[in-house]
């Protein structure tokens, strides 16, 4: 697996977000950010670098579509994992149709995850 130094966990649930960052420490990640919103991700992103993100779809303010194409219009062209356990197909299709971004369902098995990590970070 590709581990990647630094992530950052964006999901408006806390326990969801807490889990995914045990899961990525774990997993020997040396920096995980956990955030609740995509705008705060943002802030984040316009003065820190990341390895790889990794968003919830479902946001509170804007979903992980509009959030990914903020990241892209600011320039950023950090991986991007965008999960979802929601029903808006035509977005993820959308989504997943982007360069450096993987896309899957809620829940997932963490091969799924360590998959999607080795497509994005491959050289």
């Amino acid at each position: 697996m590709t581990t990647p130094s630094s992530i950052l966990v964006v999901d408006d649930n806390p326990e969801a977000r807490e889990m995914l960052g045990a899961l990525l420490s774990s997993l020997g990640v040396e920096r995980v950010q956990e955030v609740p919103s995509a705008e705060e991700a943002l802030q984040i992103l316009s003065h820190e670098a990341f390895s790889l993100i990794i968003s919830d779809y479902r946001l509170e303010g804007m979903d992980g579509v509009e959030f990914l194409d903020r990241v892209r219009k600011s320039g950023d062209q950090t991986p991007l994992i965008l999960i979802s356990g929601a029903p808006e197909q035509l977005a993820m299709i959308r989504a997943s149709r982007q360069d450096r971004v993987d896309v899957f369902p809620k829940p997932f098995r963490i091969t799924e995850l360590t998959g999607a990590m080795d497509r994005l970070l491959a050289p």
